[in-house]
């Protein structure tokens, strides 16, 4: 009777430790969930925040820092120390940020779309391209990487 027991939870033991792994479809699946949620936060062309450094560092650590793992926050306060909130530029947000834009000395909400994707399986990452919805001077294509985080997928990098 032990003997069966001891097998019978040597099985379980195996059949958990198997699952608990990186599925590449669960893992696509539910970081372009989130995504497609982070992207349409906020409508297109939403007054997200007043082109000052104090409203722009407040919306990035509201709500919205949800969607962020904790490397990307860490970064953020880098990133909005590179804006020129003293002038404007045709593009004044750096590339990590890109789905924000100015206008009319206001913070504005850019969505983008998904492209494509690659699985990075060993690091357990799921890399998006992604392009925005604008034509024309101000469209844009970005990567974004993807991690899971207390078991939530969250953005780790922005790249052009």
């Amino acid at each position: 009777m032990i003997k069966g027991r001891r097998i019978l939870l040597a099985g379980m033991a195996f059949l958990l430790t198997g699952c608990g792994g990186f599925e590449p479809e669960t893992a696509l699946n539910e970081s372009r969930e989130q995504l497609t949620a982070f992207f349409t936060s906020y409508e297109d062309d939403e007054v997200v925040a007043d082109y000052t450094q104090e409203s722009v560092t407040a919306f990035l650590e509201g709500d919205i820092s949800n969607y962020f793992s904790e490397n990307f926050k860490n970064e953020l306060p880098g990133l909005v120390e590179q804006i020129p909130f003293e002038e404007t530029h045709l593009n004044p947000f750096p590339d990590s940020l890109d789905f924000l834009g100015e206008l009319e000395n206001k913070v504005r909400w850019v969505e983008y779309k998904i492209n494509n994707y690659e699985i990075d399986k060993d690091s357990e990452m799921v890399v998006f391209f992604i392009e925005s919805k604008e034509f024309g001077i101000n469209a844009s294509s970005l990567k974004i990487t993807m991690i899971q985080e207390d078991n939530n997928w969250k953005i780790l990098s922005v790249d052009s």
